[in-house]
């Protein structure tokens, strides 16, 4: 028996972290305080940590190892998704100076139009509401309190599972009912602030900085219709493309939700020659050296994540690392 185990293939585990937002936030943040995951001196620790202890990948070497190339020890890889600034302006500098990668996804459609993420434009709306409950027609009848703490749950969950929602009309519904001033110019204010620039995505390339996708507008991909499936994403693709002069091989769904089963989603990222799919499904990617009998082999349309949070102790971060059974479930999905 202990014969048979030594020769048995061992699966290989990568611990793939996912960030959104690095930042310290005080009371009067007026944007959604719950995108950021880490601190800058959090941040630090962390990165400090897996270059000391684990080997950093990128996605080619991930994108190899299913096809069955070897993997280093102790392979470790940092996900961001979304494109905030602070990936730019706080998470760079700290990954360079220890000396580590990652890969960033971000959305291109509020990059080319300087927009405020969806989820965000909500937050900044129920903070600087001048009316206390706004009455929405749209996609139907609803109450919102702008006090209320689970009003952005409800209405970032309504725009998750809203099939072929119209999110502006929706968005401009909900600044008008809690008699929020908005303009084109007050939006590219606050995108300026939340948002990279593709200056700065370009900066996070040259700098040995996997660039990937993440759609074009971040919508839920089960939401959407066969044609805005392809702009989503095929346009993101080319967009980046185009900016980058490199090829895209990624792309991280939006909220993260599993999409592998359903075929009509599967074939439409097949389609867009995507050739890795990322979630926030929580867990370790465990990947065989060897396709064995009667073994599923590692779904490289389902690369598991494994979630961050500000509220983590550190011992808490490395132990979801060592033991991925015990890992952080995140409170958001974005």
């Amino acid at each position: 028996m202990m014969h048979v185990r030594k020769l048995a293939p061992v699966p290989s585990t990568v611990s793939i972290l996912t960030y959104h937002h690095i930042a310290a936030h005080d009371t009067a943040y007026p944007y959604d305080p719950g995108v950021a995951d880490a601190s800058p001196a959090q941040f630090r620790r962390q990165m400090e940590m897996l270059a000391r202890y684990g080997t950093p990948i990128g996605i080619d070497e991930l994108a190899r190892a299913l096809e069955g190339a070897p993997l280093p020890k102790n392979p470790v890889m940092v996900t961001f998704d979304d494109g905030y600034r602070s990936c730019h302006d706080v998470a760079l500098p700290i990954l360079r100076a220890v000396g580590m990668r990652a890969a960033f996804f971000v959305a291109t459609g509020y990059l080319n139009e300087r927009k405020m993420y969806w989820w965000e434009r909500i937050a900044l709306a129920l903070s600087s509401a001048r009316k206390a409950i706004a009455k929405l027609t749209y996609p139907r009848p609803l109450e919102i309190e702008a006090r209320n703490p689970k009003s952005h749950r409800v209405l970032t969950d309504l725009i998750k599972n809203t099939p072929q929602l119209d999110v502006p009309r929706f968005l401009d519904e909900l600044c008008a009912g809690l008699g929020v001033d908005w303009s084109p110019e007050v939006e590219a204010m606050h995108a300026d602030n939340l948002i990279m620039s593709w200056d700065q995505v370009r900066a996070l390339s040259r700098a040995g900085m996997d660039v990937e996708s993440h759609t074009r507008w971040h919508r839920v991909l089960k939401t959407l219709t066969d044609a805005e499936l392809r702009e989503e994403l095929a346009g993101s693709k080319a967009e980046l493309e185009t900016q980058l002069g490199r090829p895209v091989r990624a792309v991280a769904y939006p909220v993260g939700r599993r999409i592998a089963h359903v075929s009509r989603l599967r074939d439409a990222v097949v389609a867009a020659g995507y050739k890795l799919g990322v979630t926030n499904a929580s867990g370790a990617t465990r990947i065989w050296p060897t396709p064995l009998a009667g073994m599923i082999p590692t779904d490289r349309f389902d690369i598991c994540r494994l979630s961050t949070d500000r509220s983590m102790s550190d011992a808490m971060y490395f132990m979801q690392i060592a033991v991925p059974r015990l890992a952080y479930i995140g409170r958001h999905d974005l």
